[in-house]
């Protein structure tokens, strides 16, 4: 994420000097053969209050799904309407040997950050 190795942190102010501490374990995209993809995520989010340390929070996960199109070595993921949620942004990316490197809008409230994700195939997962 942004260019360090999993696990890694960021954080996005909020109010009167708290921050949002989000922790990025795991990020998986799928590709089907069909023009179908889901991104999981895995991580922690916790508010942290002005002056005040991180305290251990569960695991949480969250996932896009929707579609995809390739186009000379670029890839365009749209992702679905989720249900009284608003719509996503597409999600840019570039293809380059076994990397996917995508740009991804993180979203807490009213702060949005855009990050970097470089996504390396993994065996265990296919």
């Amino acid at each position: 994420m942004d260019g360090r190795p999993l696990p890694a942190d960021l954080r996005l102010p909020a109010v009167d000097g708290d921050f949002r501490l989000f922790r990025l374990e795991q990020g998986v995209l799928r590709l089907s053969s069909g023009g179908r993809f889901t991104l999981y995520f895995r991580y922690y989010h916790q508010l942290v209050r002005r002056g005040a340390r991180p305290t251990t929070t569960p695991v949480l996960s969250d996932s896009e799904s929707g579609t995809y199109k390739l186009e000379m070595g670029r890839m365009i993921l749209t992702p679905s309407k989720k249900k009284g949620e608003k719509t996503r942004p597409s999600i840019p990316a570039t293809i380059a040997g076994q990397e996917i490197t995508a740009s991804y809008v993180l979203q807490s409230g009213g702060t949005q950050r855009r990050v970097t994700l470089t996504l390396k195939r993994d065996a265990r997962f296919w």
